[in-house]
């Protein structure tokens, strides 16, 4: 088949390194290029883990796991750094108890157990603390460079500075992808196509007939020194959740070469199709340096750098991925996809060829589809 996968983030590039090495003919095009800091999936890192508070993200990310092996050994080289992980506050018993059912090794901790872990973590004091080994960073740009290694390897195509401005399903069944690319006007006739466009989606499956609400955020991240008495870019990850749960609150990994890496899940402001200014905001940078004073009194909170990137939430903050016709759609990662890479090129490429996913989770992707907003708003393919 061909197949025209539009969007190189996590997402799409995965899925066209996917499908070319299963020996189709991709295109994978993009209005930037692998790793553009305009979207989401740029950065040295991201957090990986097991620990989720539902159970089926806890089955995917089991599978998952055992898919990012295989990425290792295919490319040659480990793409993540096993840290460990905390995880308090908000959730945390949601957690302990998605992690028991599944059979996923945890421990609740006390604090003496996790000044051991984390020596220059504040005991919160209250509340479940729960310890999840089988996590750590994801080295994302190595990781985006090992995909765009498997396309180039097996065939695949990449086209930078091409916008696509149409998606037209055929009578006859297929696609026509229409696109500029540097200025010049493009067109490819493909079997499939790939929409995973991150913060363009919405628009773009719109002009689909494809409706579904998206909300894109320009969310910042801090790094910072951690300095050179404490051993930093050893120490876990950490997620500390608001009481309530209604927010991921505040998040931490540490990025070896650059420093310890903070976020805080707030939006900066609302993402705009024709905003490219990112421009770190000194006020979230100081936020965050002042969250890593009260939570990590070890650390020198010195900052590095920040950055700005996006992030695209769905209705209920879970993943979209489905096929509708000819045009399978992924996106709505709510800033927790990445981890979920190879999961993602080995469902899109499964759904592209009309082949059934594993027992042990299909099920649990098929929840993900666009079905479930139907008593909100429709999905549906115009042809």
């Amino acid at each position: 088949m061909r197949v025209v996968v539009i969007g190189v983030g996590v997402m799409g590039l995965s899925a066209a390194a996917e499908l070319s090495t299963r020996g189709h003919e991709v295109i994978a095009v993009d209005r930037f290029s692998v790793g553009h800091r305009f979207a989401s999936s740029s950065g040295a890192t991201r957090i990986f883990r097991l620990a989720h508070a539902d159970r089926d993200f806890v089955r995917m990310a089991i599978w998952n796991h055992d898919l990012w092996n295989r990425l290792e050994h295919d490319i040659g080289r480990p793409l993540r750094l096993t840290r460990g992980l905390l995880w308090r506050g908000g959730l945390a018993d949601d957690v302990a108890h998605a992690l028991a059912v599944e059979g996923v090794e945890h421990e609740l901790v006390d604090q003496a157990r996790q000044a051991q872990l984390f020596p220059e973590l504040r005991w919160a004091g209250d509340g479940t603390v729960v310890w999840q080994p089988e996590a750590g960073v994801v080295r994302a740009d190595d990781s985006l460079r090992a995909c765009l290694t498997r396309l180039r390897r097996s065939g695949g195509a990449l086209v930078g500075e091409g916008t696509v401005h149409a998606v037209l399903p055929l009578a006859s069944g297929g696609v026509e992808v229409v696109a500029d690319v540097s200025g010049t006007r493009t067109t490819w006739v493909a079997d499939r196509v790939v929409v995973a466009t991150g913060p363009w989606a919405q628009s773009l499956l719109a002009s689909l007939g494809i409706e579904v609400q998206l909300t894109a955020n320009l969310a910042q991240v801090t790094y910072v020194r951690g300095g050179n008495e404490v051993p930093w870019a050893a120490r876990p990850c950490l997620v500390d959740v608001p009481p309530d749960g209604a927010s991921f609150g505040f998040y931490a990994m540490p990025t070896p070469g650059i420093g310890y890496k903070v976020g805080i899940d707030e939006p900066v402001r609302l993402f705009s199709e024709s905003d490219f200014e990112r421009q770190p905001d000194d006020s979230r940078e100081e936020e965050a340096v002042q969250r890593v004073r009260l939570e990590l009194p070890g650390f020198d909170a010195t900052p590095v750098r920040s950055e700005v990137c996006a992030w695209t939430e769905s209705a209920d903050d879970r993943f979209i991925i489905d096929q509708v016709g000819d045009v399978v759609v992924a996106c709505g990662d709510s800033g927790q996809g990445f981890k979920f890479l190879p999961m993602f090129g080995e469902v899109l490429a499964d759904l592209v060829e009309g082949k059934a996913l594993p027992d042990a989770v299909a099920a649990d992707v098929a929840s993900l589809g666009l079905a479930r907003f139907a008593g909100d708003s429709a999905a549906r393919l115009h042809r």
